[in-house]
């Protein structure tokens, strides 16, 4: 016949034993852990402020494209505006 030995369960001493070696070690691992955290990235901030935005107005954008083409946009008073409005922006 066979030389292998059948397998054993424990004893419920031993199970107890091992149990209370365990506890301290789950108690141990549930205190390290304090809580989830989340870290966004560069990237998703900009996304998401991109998200906020107001909806592109596209009749305006069209108008201002046909100026351009037409060399009718860039007018003194425009560029002045633009250069107030850059400057008060970074200021």
């Amino acid at each position: 016949m066979s030389d292998i030995s059948p397998i054993q369960r424990p004893s419920p001493a031993a199970l107890n034993g091992v149990a209370k070696q365990a506890r301290p070690e789950q108690a141990l691992e549930a205190k390290s852990r304090q809580s989830d955290r989340v870290e966004l990235s560069d990237h998703a901030r900009y996304l998401s402020q991109l998200k906020e935005l107001p909806p592109i107005r596209e009749d305006l954008v069209n108008t201002v494209r046909a100026e351009i083409q037409a060399e009718r946009y860039e007018t003194e008073e425009r560029i002045d505006a633009a250069i107030e409005g850059l400057i008060e922006d970074l200021a």
